[in-house]
């Protein structure tokens, strides 16, 4: 069970006073004693600093910088992922669209995109996409890099690695945003070529290409971990544009206890869960609870409060919120926040790809097939996997046998039912709503919230995120490409 944080181990010397933990490295202490007695006669002197960069633009060029590009790769990938630098990343932008997060705040911009009704001057926007673009672009850095350096065999865990979190960047922006987004490109003499927008199924046939090439990259047994992200990345993709046998074929050797998570940590608010912060610690957004009438109860089949009937572990939820005080309003003082359990702390880690999507993948392969007792022998098995359900912190038999549904429709919404609560809170959900109205006929009224919004007003139109105004600087894109109301 691989965790990954590249920036745990170096983050910390980026701080001038050398603290960790918030206690100050005594020799460091001194050294600034010895400096301040130098220069206390001389202001001129004071002025003369040393440039605190943590890595100039050299030190990133050829095999020496390999390590650095690497961590910084997984490092910006797992910030927009699930960080906390922007008002949302990833899997927040796709709960709040989707049907599992409600806004319990009073930002307009964040209840912008609870309501499906996003503007392009939306400035909570802005920094999600540009941290997704930096995640795209520092992997490219490294595979480049790599490549040029002629280490792409040699290094048979970090070229596979940058790789197919490339492929993950690709897959995100075309399951969360408009089938128009612009992949601009700089080259390594530091020009900057702007790129044209870029349909959904480009994103994701530009994200196959990656994991096919990590697939190719042969070397030591702990490229096993590597394989199975990359094979799970690939049949996301595969499913995402309706290839559902070969999604399957992709996953079929992933052992359905992998998983590759990324670790967050204390340290700086970068690198915190930012669904712990956007939850757990202010309150800004709810687990949902049938939202609008048309979402999933995650948060009643949740509620670890309730009495009586079954609580799913998988979308675990409490009312009160900060522990201290125990408050069941949101940051608004008004909303009833029902506060996500998956992630409890500020380092709590999140998955990013595992074995349980590689069966869900094979349960829809399966049902597409004409197959749906296969399918539901698929589920069912994940549901009394002993060792699988321990791994997530589940007790055995938390999770009783599901039934066949009689009609295709039920059968299809039981394989979407049991999707959204294993992969709750890990940015699918949007992607999955958006597949149900473009694969399998849905109206998108049938799908998303939609009528009358809790804060007032009325649900947008919005199936997913667009492009922000910055990039119309760019001469090759228009607005008007960005179909917001497009699955």
């Amino acid at each position: 069970m691989p965790t990954l944080n590249s920036e745990t181990t170096h983050m910390r010397y980026i701080n001038f006073f050398g603290t960790r933990g918030g206690r100050v490295n005594p020799i460091r202490l001194a050294s600034l004693t010895v400096l301040a007695a130098a220069v206390a006669c001389n202001t001129d002197k004071i002025l003369q600093v040393t440039d605190p960069d943590v890595a100039r633009p050299e030190a990133l060029q050829g095999a020496a910088a390999l390590p650095t590009l690497r961590a910084g790769a997984v490092g910006n990938f797992g910030v927009t992922y699930n960080g906390g630098a922007a008002d949302v990343e990833q899997v927040h932008l796709s709960g709040l669209v989707s049907d599992e997060f409600i806004n319990t705040e009073t930002f307009p911009t964040r209840i912008e995109i609870d309501q499906r009704a996003m503007t392009l001057s939306n400035t909570s926007l802005v920094g999600t996409f540009f941290d997704l673009t930096r995640a795209r672009a520092s992997s490219e850095l490294a595979i480049r890099t790599y490549k040029e350096s002629a280490k792409t065999t040699a290094d048979s865990t970090g070229f596979p690695e940058v790789l197919a979190l490339n492929g993950l960047a690709y897959i995100l922006f075309a399951e969360n945003y408009c089938g128009a987004v612009p992949v601009s490109f700089q080259a390594a003499d530091g020009s900057f070529s702007f790129g044209a927008p870029e349909s959904t199924n480009t994103l994701l046939d530009s994200a196959i290409a990656r994991f096919n090439e990590a697939l190719a990259v042969v070397g030591t047994p702990l490229t096993a971990t590597i394989r199975n992200l990359a094979s799970i990345g690939k049949g996301r993709a595969l499913l995402d544009k309706g290839d559902y046998p070969g999604a399957a074929a992709a996953v079929t050797a992933v052992p359905t206890t992998f998983q590759y998570n990324y670790l967050h940590s204390e340290t700086t608010g970068r690198q915190n869960n930012g669904t712990w912060s956007l939850t757990q610690s202010v309150g800004r957004f709810g687990e949902a609870d049938r939202e609008a009438g048309i979402g999933l109860p995650f948060a009643s089949d949740g509620d670890l409060k309730r009495t009586g009937g079954v609580i799913d572990p998988r979308v675990a939820d409490s009312l009160a919120r900060r522990g201290s005080s125990g408050s069941p309003k949101g940051f608004d003082g008004a909303t009833n926040q029902m506060v996500q359990a998956k992630y409890p702390l500020r380092s709590s880690p999140i998955t990013i790809a595992d074995g349980v999507e590689a069966r869900l993948i094979e349960a829809e392969a399966a049902l597409s097939a004409g197959d749906p007792v296969g399918a539901l022998t698929i589920l069912n098995a994940l549901r009394s996997n002993t060792s699988l359900l321990s791994l997530r912190g589940y007790a055995a038999g938390s999770l009783a046998p599901l039934t066949l549904q009689p009609t295709a429709a039920g059968q299809v919404d039981q394989l979407f039912h049991e999707r959204a609560y294993w992969l709750f809170l890990t940015s699918h959900r949007l992607g999955d709503l958006r597949r149900l109205i473009r694969q399998y006929g849905r109206s998108v009224n049938t799908v998303f919230p939609n009528g009358a919004y809790f804060k007032g007003g009325t649900y947008g139109t919005d199936v997913n995120v667009p492009v922000p105004q910055q990039e119309q600087n760019n001469q090759f894109y228009t607005p008007s490409s960005c179909k917001q109301d497009q699955a």
